[in-house]
């Protein structure tokens, strides 16, 4: 598996379903501001959610199979967004000491309901790339799946008053590559608790030497806990980006 400075900026607060229906609408219409929403202030993940300490004491009941798949599942996603900046560096529609994008979203999907939950999230982004719009679209829907990582807390969202979020950054500046997931859990301990999990299942993790790229992107990721959230942080330096560009 392994034209240019045109600054697209979009910003939105919707459900998943009515983005869909701005985008199939849109076309390929000139990028338009749909909310404002993330434009009169920083963007900060961590002011987006209040959490209640006390919603659940219980050690993570998140199965160390669902880790281990999660993590296969993580550095795929990665090498798949890498395949196609290569691609488009090789078409020469990416370069890398000229473009760069930021990407922030932050997603939530009510608990406890069944069949396919509404999802409503806030999208942040900066592409000064047209080429680059589809590529991050895709990277984004092959990461929605990481809202089993939070716990259940407490907001007004939705009208059970309880949902799961999970924030989402991709950031390219010419100097690195970054991939970063973030999950909510209930208080700081519960946090560190999934970190020394998934540090254990990152350890086991088996790597196929063949699998330059995964390898890379295995070395350059870490987990870690700030409060009550945790994060699954991958950085890859220009050096090794280079290095991959360089290998078929």
């Amino acid at each position: 598996m392994s034209n240019r400075k045109n600054y697209n900026s979009i910003v939105f607060l919707t459900t998943l379903s009515l983005y869909l229906g701005l985008v199939l609408a849109g076309g390929a219409a000139t990028p338009t501001v749909f909310a404002q929403a993330a434009t009169t202030r920083n963007f900060d993940i961590k002011s987006e959610i209040v959490v209640e300490d006390d919603l659940d004491k219980k050690p993570d009941d998140i199965e160390s199979s669902d880790l281990e798949n999660s993590l296969d599942s993580y550095f795929n996603n990665i090498e798949k967004l890498f395949g196609n900046l290569r691609k488009l560096n090789e078409d020469e529609k990416f370069v890398l000491d000229y473009d760069s994008f930021e990407v922030n979203e932050l997603g939530f999907v009510p608990c406890n309901v069944d069949g396919d939950p509404v999802r409503t999230s806030t999208l942040f982004q900066i592409i000064d790339n047209l080429w680059l719009e589809p590529v991050i679209t895709d990277a984004r829907y092959s990461f929605e799946g990481w809202k089993f990582l939070s716990d259940c807390l407490k907001d007004d969202k939705f009208k059970r008053g309880i949902s799961q979020g999970v924030a989402l950054k991709f950031i390219y500046d010419k100097s690195e590559l970054k991939v970063e997931i973030s999950a909510f859990k209930s208080s700081p301990r519960r946090a560190e608790q999934l970190v020394e999990r998934f540090n254990q299942a990152h350890k086991i993790y088996e790597l196929d030497e063949e699998e330059v790229i995964i390898k890379k992107i295995y070395e350059n990721t870490t987990f870690s806990a700030e409060n009550n959230q945790v994060f699954i942080v991958t950085r890859l330096p220009r050096a090794s980006i280079d290095e991959l560009l360089a290998k078929k």
